[in-house]
C-alpha cells in the first residue's frame, strides 16, 4: 500500500469516527463565508429529515456556525449521531477502548511488529513527550490513534468543539431527544477486527505522516466548508476504494446500514438532524445518492 493512498485512509478514518477523533485541521476564522455547505435537507410526506456532515475537532475561533446549520437544529426534534454520545460522555467508549486494544495473552506490541515500525513509533511517540514502554501492552490500533490523539492536543485542537459535541450539549440543553445510529463497541471492533498486517499498517504510516498530514487535510476541511462533495469524495475515497476490504468494512456496509434507519426517520412526523462523517455523504456510496436513489427530494443549504 502505498504512503499516499494510505494517507488518505488514514484521514478518512479519523473522519468517520466520533469517538476515535480526527486530524482535522479548521479554516482560519470562522466557517461561515461559504454559499453552500455539508447540509442537506431531504423531504418526505410527513416531515424533514437534514443531514449534516460533521467535523469532530473544531477551535472556538471557528464559532458561530453558519446560520442555515443552527436553523436546522433550531427546525429539528430529534438528533441522531453516529453513536449516542450520552455513552460517551459516561466514559464507556473510553473504557472500551482500553479493554479492547489491550492485549490480554501475555504478549506485548513488540511481538506483533516488525523493529522498523517499533523504531519510527517509539521515535513518534517520544517527540511527543511519551514512552513507548507505557503502550507495550497495547495492539498497533490502539498505539496509533491515541499518538493521533495526542498530535491534537499538541495542536491545540479540542474535541468538545466538535460538531456533534456542539449540536449534542444543545439538544441536551434544550431537552431535544438524542439518539445513535451505531454503537461505540461497533465502531471500535472495526478498528480491532482488522488483521494484524493492517493495524501495523495504520501504526507505521501514522509514525511516518503524522506531521506531514496538514496540508491534505486542509484540502478535506475547505471542501466540507463549502459542501463540495466532488473534492470530499477524490480526498476521502479514492485512495480507500484501491482496498476495497477496507472500503466496504468502514465506509459502504456502514451507509448500508444507516440507509433504512434514515428512511425511518422520514415516515415519522416529526423532524430530524442526522450528523454523521462527512465521507459518508460522498460518492456514488455516499448517503445523499443513496437517498436520491431512492426517490427523495434532497437540497443542499
Amino acid at each position: 500500500m502505498s504512503s499516499k493512498k494510505f494517507r488518505s485512509i488514514l484521514i478518512n478514518v479519523v473522519v468517520c469516527f466520533i469517538y476515535a477523533g480526527s486530524i482535522l485541521f479548521p479554516l482560519e476564522g470562522s466557517l461561515r463565508a461559504a454559499e453552500k455547505r455539508s447540509l442537506w435537507k431531504i423531504q418526505s410526506k410527513n416531515n424533514v429529515v437534514y443531514l449534516l456532515g460533521s467535523i469532530h475537532y473544531l477551535k472556538s475561533q471557528n464559532y458561530p456556525l453558519d446560520q442555515p446549520m443552527e436553523a436546522a437544529f433550531k427546525d429539528a426534534r430529534k438528533l441522531v449521531f453516529e453513536v449516542n454520545l450520552e455513552s460517551v460522555e459516561k466514559n464507556q467508549g473510553q473504557q472500551l477502548m482500553l479493554f479492547k486494544g489491550a492485549y490480554m495473552d501475555g504478549t506485548t506490541l513488540k511481538n506483533h511488529i516488525s523493529e522498523n515500525t517499533y523504531a519510527l513509533a517509539e521515535k513518534e511517540l517520544k517527540r511527543l513527550g511519551l514512552g513507548i514502554e507505557a503502550f507495550n501492552q497495547f495492539k498497533p490500533w490502539f498505539v496509533a490513534l491515541t499518538a493521533t490523539a495526542l498530535k491534537l492536543q499538541a495542536l491545540g485542537f479540542d474535541p468538545s468543539r466538535g460538531i456533534d459535541q456542539y449540536f449534542y450539549r444543545k439538544a441536551k440543553k434544550e431537552k431535544k431527544e438524542i439518539g445513535g445510529l451505531e454503537t461505540i463497541e461497533y465502531q471500535i471492533d472495526l478498528f480491532d477486527g482488522m488483521p494484524e498486517r493492517a493495524q501495523e499498517s495504520l501504526l507505521l504510516q501514522t509514525s511516518k505522516d503524522i506531521d506531514s498530514m496538514e496540508g491534505a487535510v486542509d484540502v478535506v476541511v475547505k471542501a466540507w466548508a463549502s459542501g463540495d462533495l466532488k473534492t470530499l469524495d477524490t480526498a476521502l475515497l479514492q485512495g480507500m476504494r484501491d482496498y476495497p476490504e477496507v472500503y466496504q468494512r468502514l465506509i459502504l456496509d456502514r451507509n448500508r446500514a444507516w440507509l433504512p434507519k434514515v428512511e425511518s426517520y422520514l415516515s415519522q412526523n416529526e423532524n430530524y438532524l442526522v450528523v454523521v462523517g462527512a465521507s459518508h455523504l460522498a460518492g456514488k456510496d455516499g448517503l445523499i445518492e443513496m437517498l436520491k436513489a431512492k426517490g427523495y427530494s434532497v437540497e443542499q443549504l
